[in-house]
C-alpha cells in the first residue's frame, strides 16, 4: 500500500510552516508501515491526475498569494 499526499504550491502557500504537517503525517505513516509519496506542485505546474491521491494540503500564505493561487 502506497499513500499519496499532494502538497499544493508549497512555495506560496506555506506561511505557518504547514509543510510540517506533512513531516508529522509521514512519520506516522511510517510508524504503521505504510509507503508515502509526496508530490509537490508548484506555481505554473500542471496539476496531475488526482484519482490516486489520498489526501491534498494547501497551506496558509499571504493575501497576495492566496489570490495567485485562486
Amino acid at each position: 500500500m502506497k499513500f499519496k499526499i499532494l502538497h499544493l504550491f508549497p512555495d506560496l502557500l506555506d506561511q505557518y510552516f504547514d509543510s510540517g504537517n506533512i513531516l508529522c503525517m509521514r512519520k506516522r505513516l511510517e510508524w504503521r508501515g505504510i509507503d508515502c509519496e509526496v508530490v509537490a506542485v508548484r506555481r505554473d505546474d500542471p496539476i496531475a491526475d488526482l484519482s490516486d491521491v489520498d489526501v491534498i494540503l494547501i497551506g496558509g500564505g499571504g493575501d497576495n498569494e492566496q489570490l495567485y493561487v485562486c
